[in-house]
């Protein structure tokens, strides 16, 4: 299995351990990702600003996969998405897709809607339960925990149709997989407040209060993300909610990627566990 990588911004910018979790749970599932030289913005933030820019600025990126000969796949869900969303509508209406084009002829490129766009979640899902079962050298048995979807894996359903938008049930089975439990808990589909940190940040911190207050709850050893957005929002801001509201979390906030490598035996240095606000200590049992 190969794959055009598509890091987006966030990825590089700011946490980096989604990436070397990412790249090393791949590499044991024999799965190649093939770095996108050529990449930029995927267009997310341009949505409701410049609904134009947000398809060229896509649509480009999707040039660049197209020319490699390969589907896309990201680890984010804001880039997932956005590219997802932005190669349906151009492949589908072809006034659209011409007009993208006439701006993208200026560069010398050319849309032509010749592959897929892929959550990096979802080559795990085309790998399969058991491949990944082989793979586990260290059963997580015991840990609970809470998986976060976020918001733009899930909707629109009619672009993803990833899961049940209502009852998703593919992560809690990605999980389970390390043998750690999937607890179900209160909130759990909320979105995590991310988007509305710039603009007001009090409410943002009411959301993710929200979220680790459900967490807390389920007695949960750690959160699991899929979205370096989200995850951010709850390494940072829980120390944020713990400060304004004098309530104490401490939850440990991961990517399943991490998880994932944890119970495939991957030294903890090489899936970055280190670099998280809120320490992991429950790892220390199993390495």
């Amino acid at each position: 299995m190969k794959y055009a990588y598509f890091l987006g911004c966030t990825v590089p910018a700011r946490t980096n351990q989604y990436d070397a979790s990412a790249r090393q749970v791949a590499k044991k599932l024999g799965i190649e990702l093939i770095d996108m030289e050529d990449q930029a913005c995927c267009g997310l933030n341009f949505k409701s600003v410049d609904h134009h820019a947000w398809l060229v600025m896509a649509a480009r990126n999707l040039v660049v996969a197209e020319k490699m000969g390969l589907n896309i796949a990201t680890l984010c869900n804001g880039c997932y998405g956005t590219l997802k969303e932005v190669n349906q509508l151009l492949k589908t209406d072809k006034k659209l897709k011409n007009k993208v084009n006439e701006i993208l002829k200026e560069i010398n490129m050319e849309f032509q809607g010749k592959i897929e766009v892929k959550h990096y979640i979802e080559l795990l899902l085309e790998i399969g339960y058991d491949k990944i079962k082989q793979n586990i050298k260290i059963p997580l048995n015991g840990i609970k925990a809470a998986v976060h979807y976020g918001c733009h894996l899930l909707k629109p359903s009619e672009v993803s149709k990833f899961d049940d938008i209502e009852s998703p049930k593919k992560l809690d089975e990605l999980v389970e997989l390390t043998g750690a439990i999937s607890i179900d808990w209160q909130n759990k589909l909320n979105c995590c407040g991310a988007p509305l940190l710039s603009i007001d940040e009090n409410i943002s911190v009411k959301m993710a209060r929200l979220k680790f207050q459900g967490a807390q709850k389920a007695n949960v050893d750690c959160i699991i993300s899929v979205c370096p957005f989200c995850t951010i929002q709850f390494d940072l801001i829980q120390l944020k909610v713990q400060d304004t509201y004098e309530e104490e979390f401490n939850i440990p906030v991961l990517y399943l990627t991490q998880l994932l490598g944890l119970a495939m035996g991957i030294d903890v240095e090489m899936l970055g566990l280190e670099l998280h606000r809120i320490e992991p200590e429950f790892i220390e049992k199993f390495v």
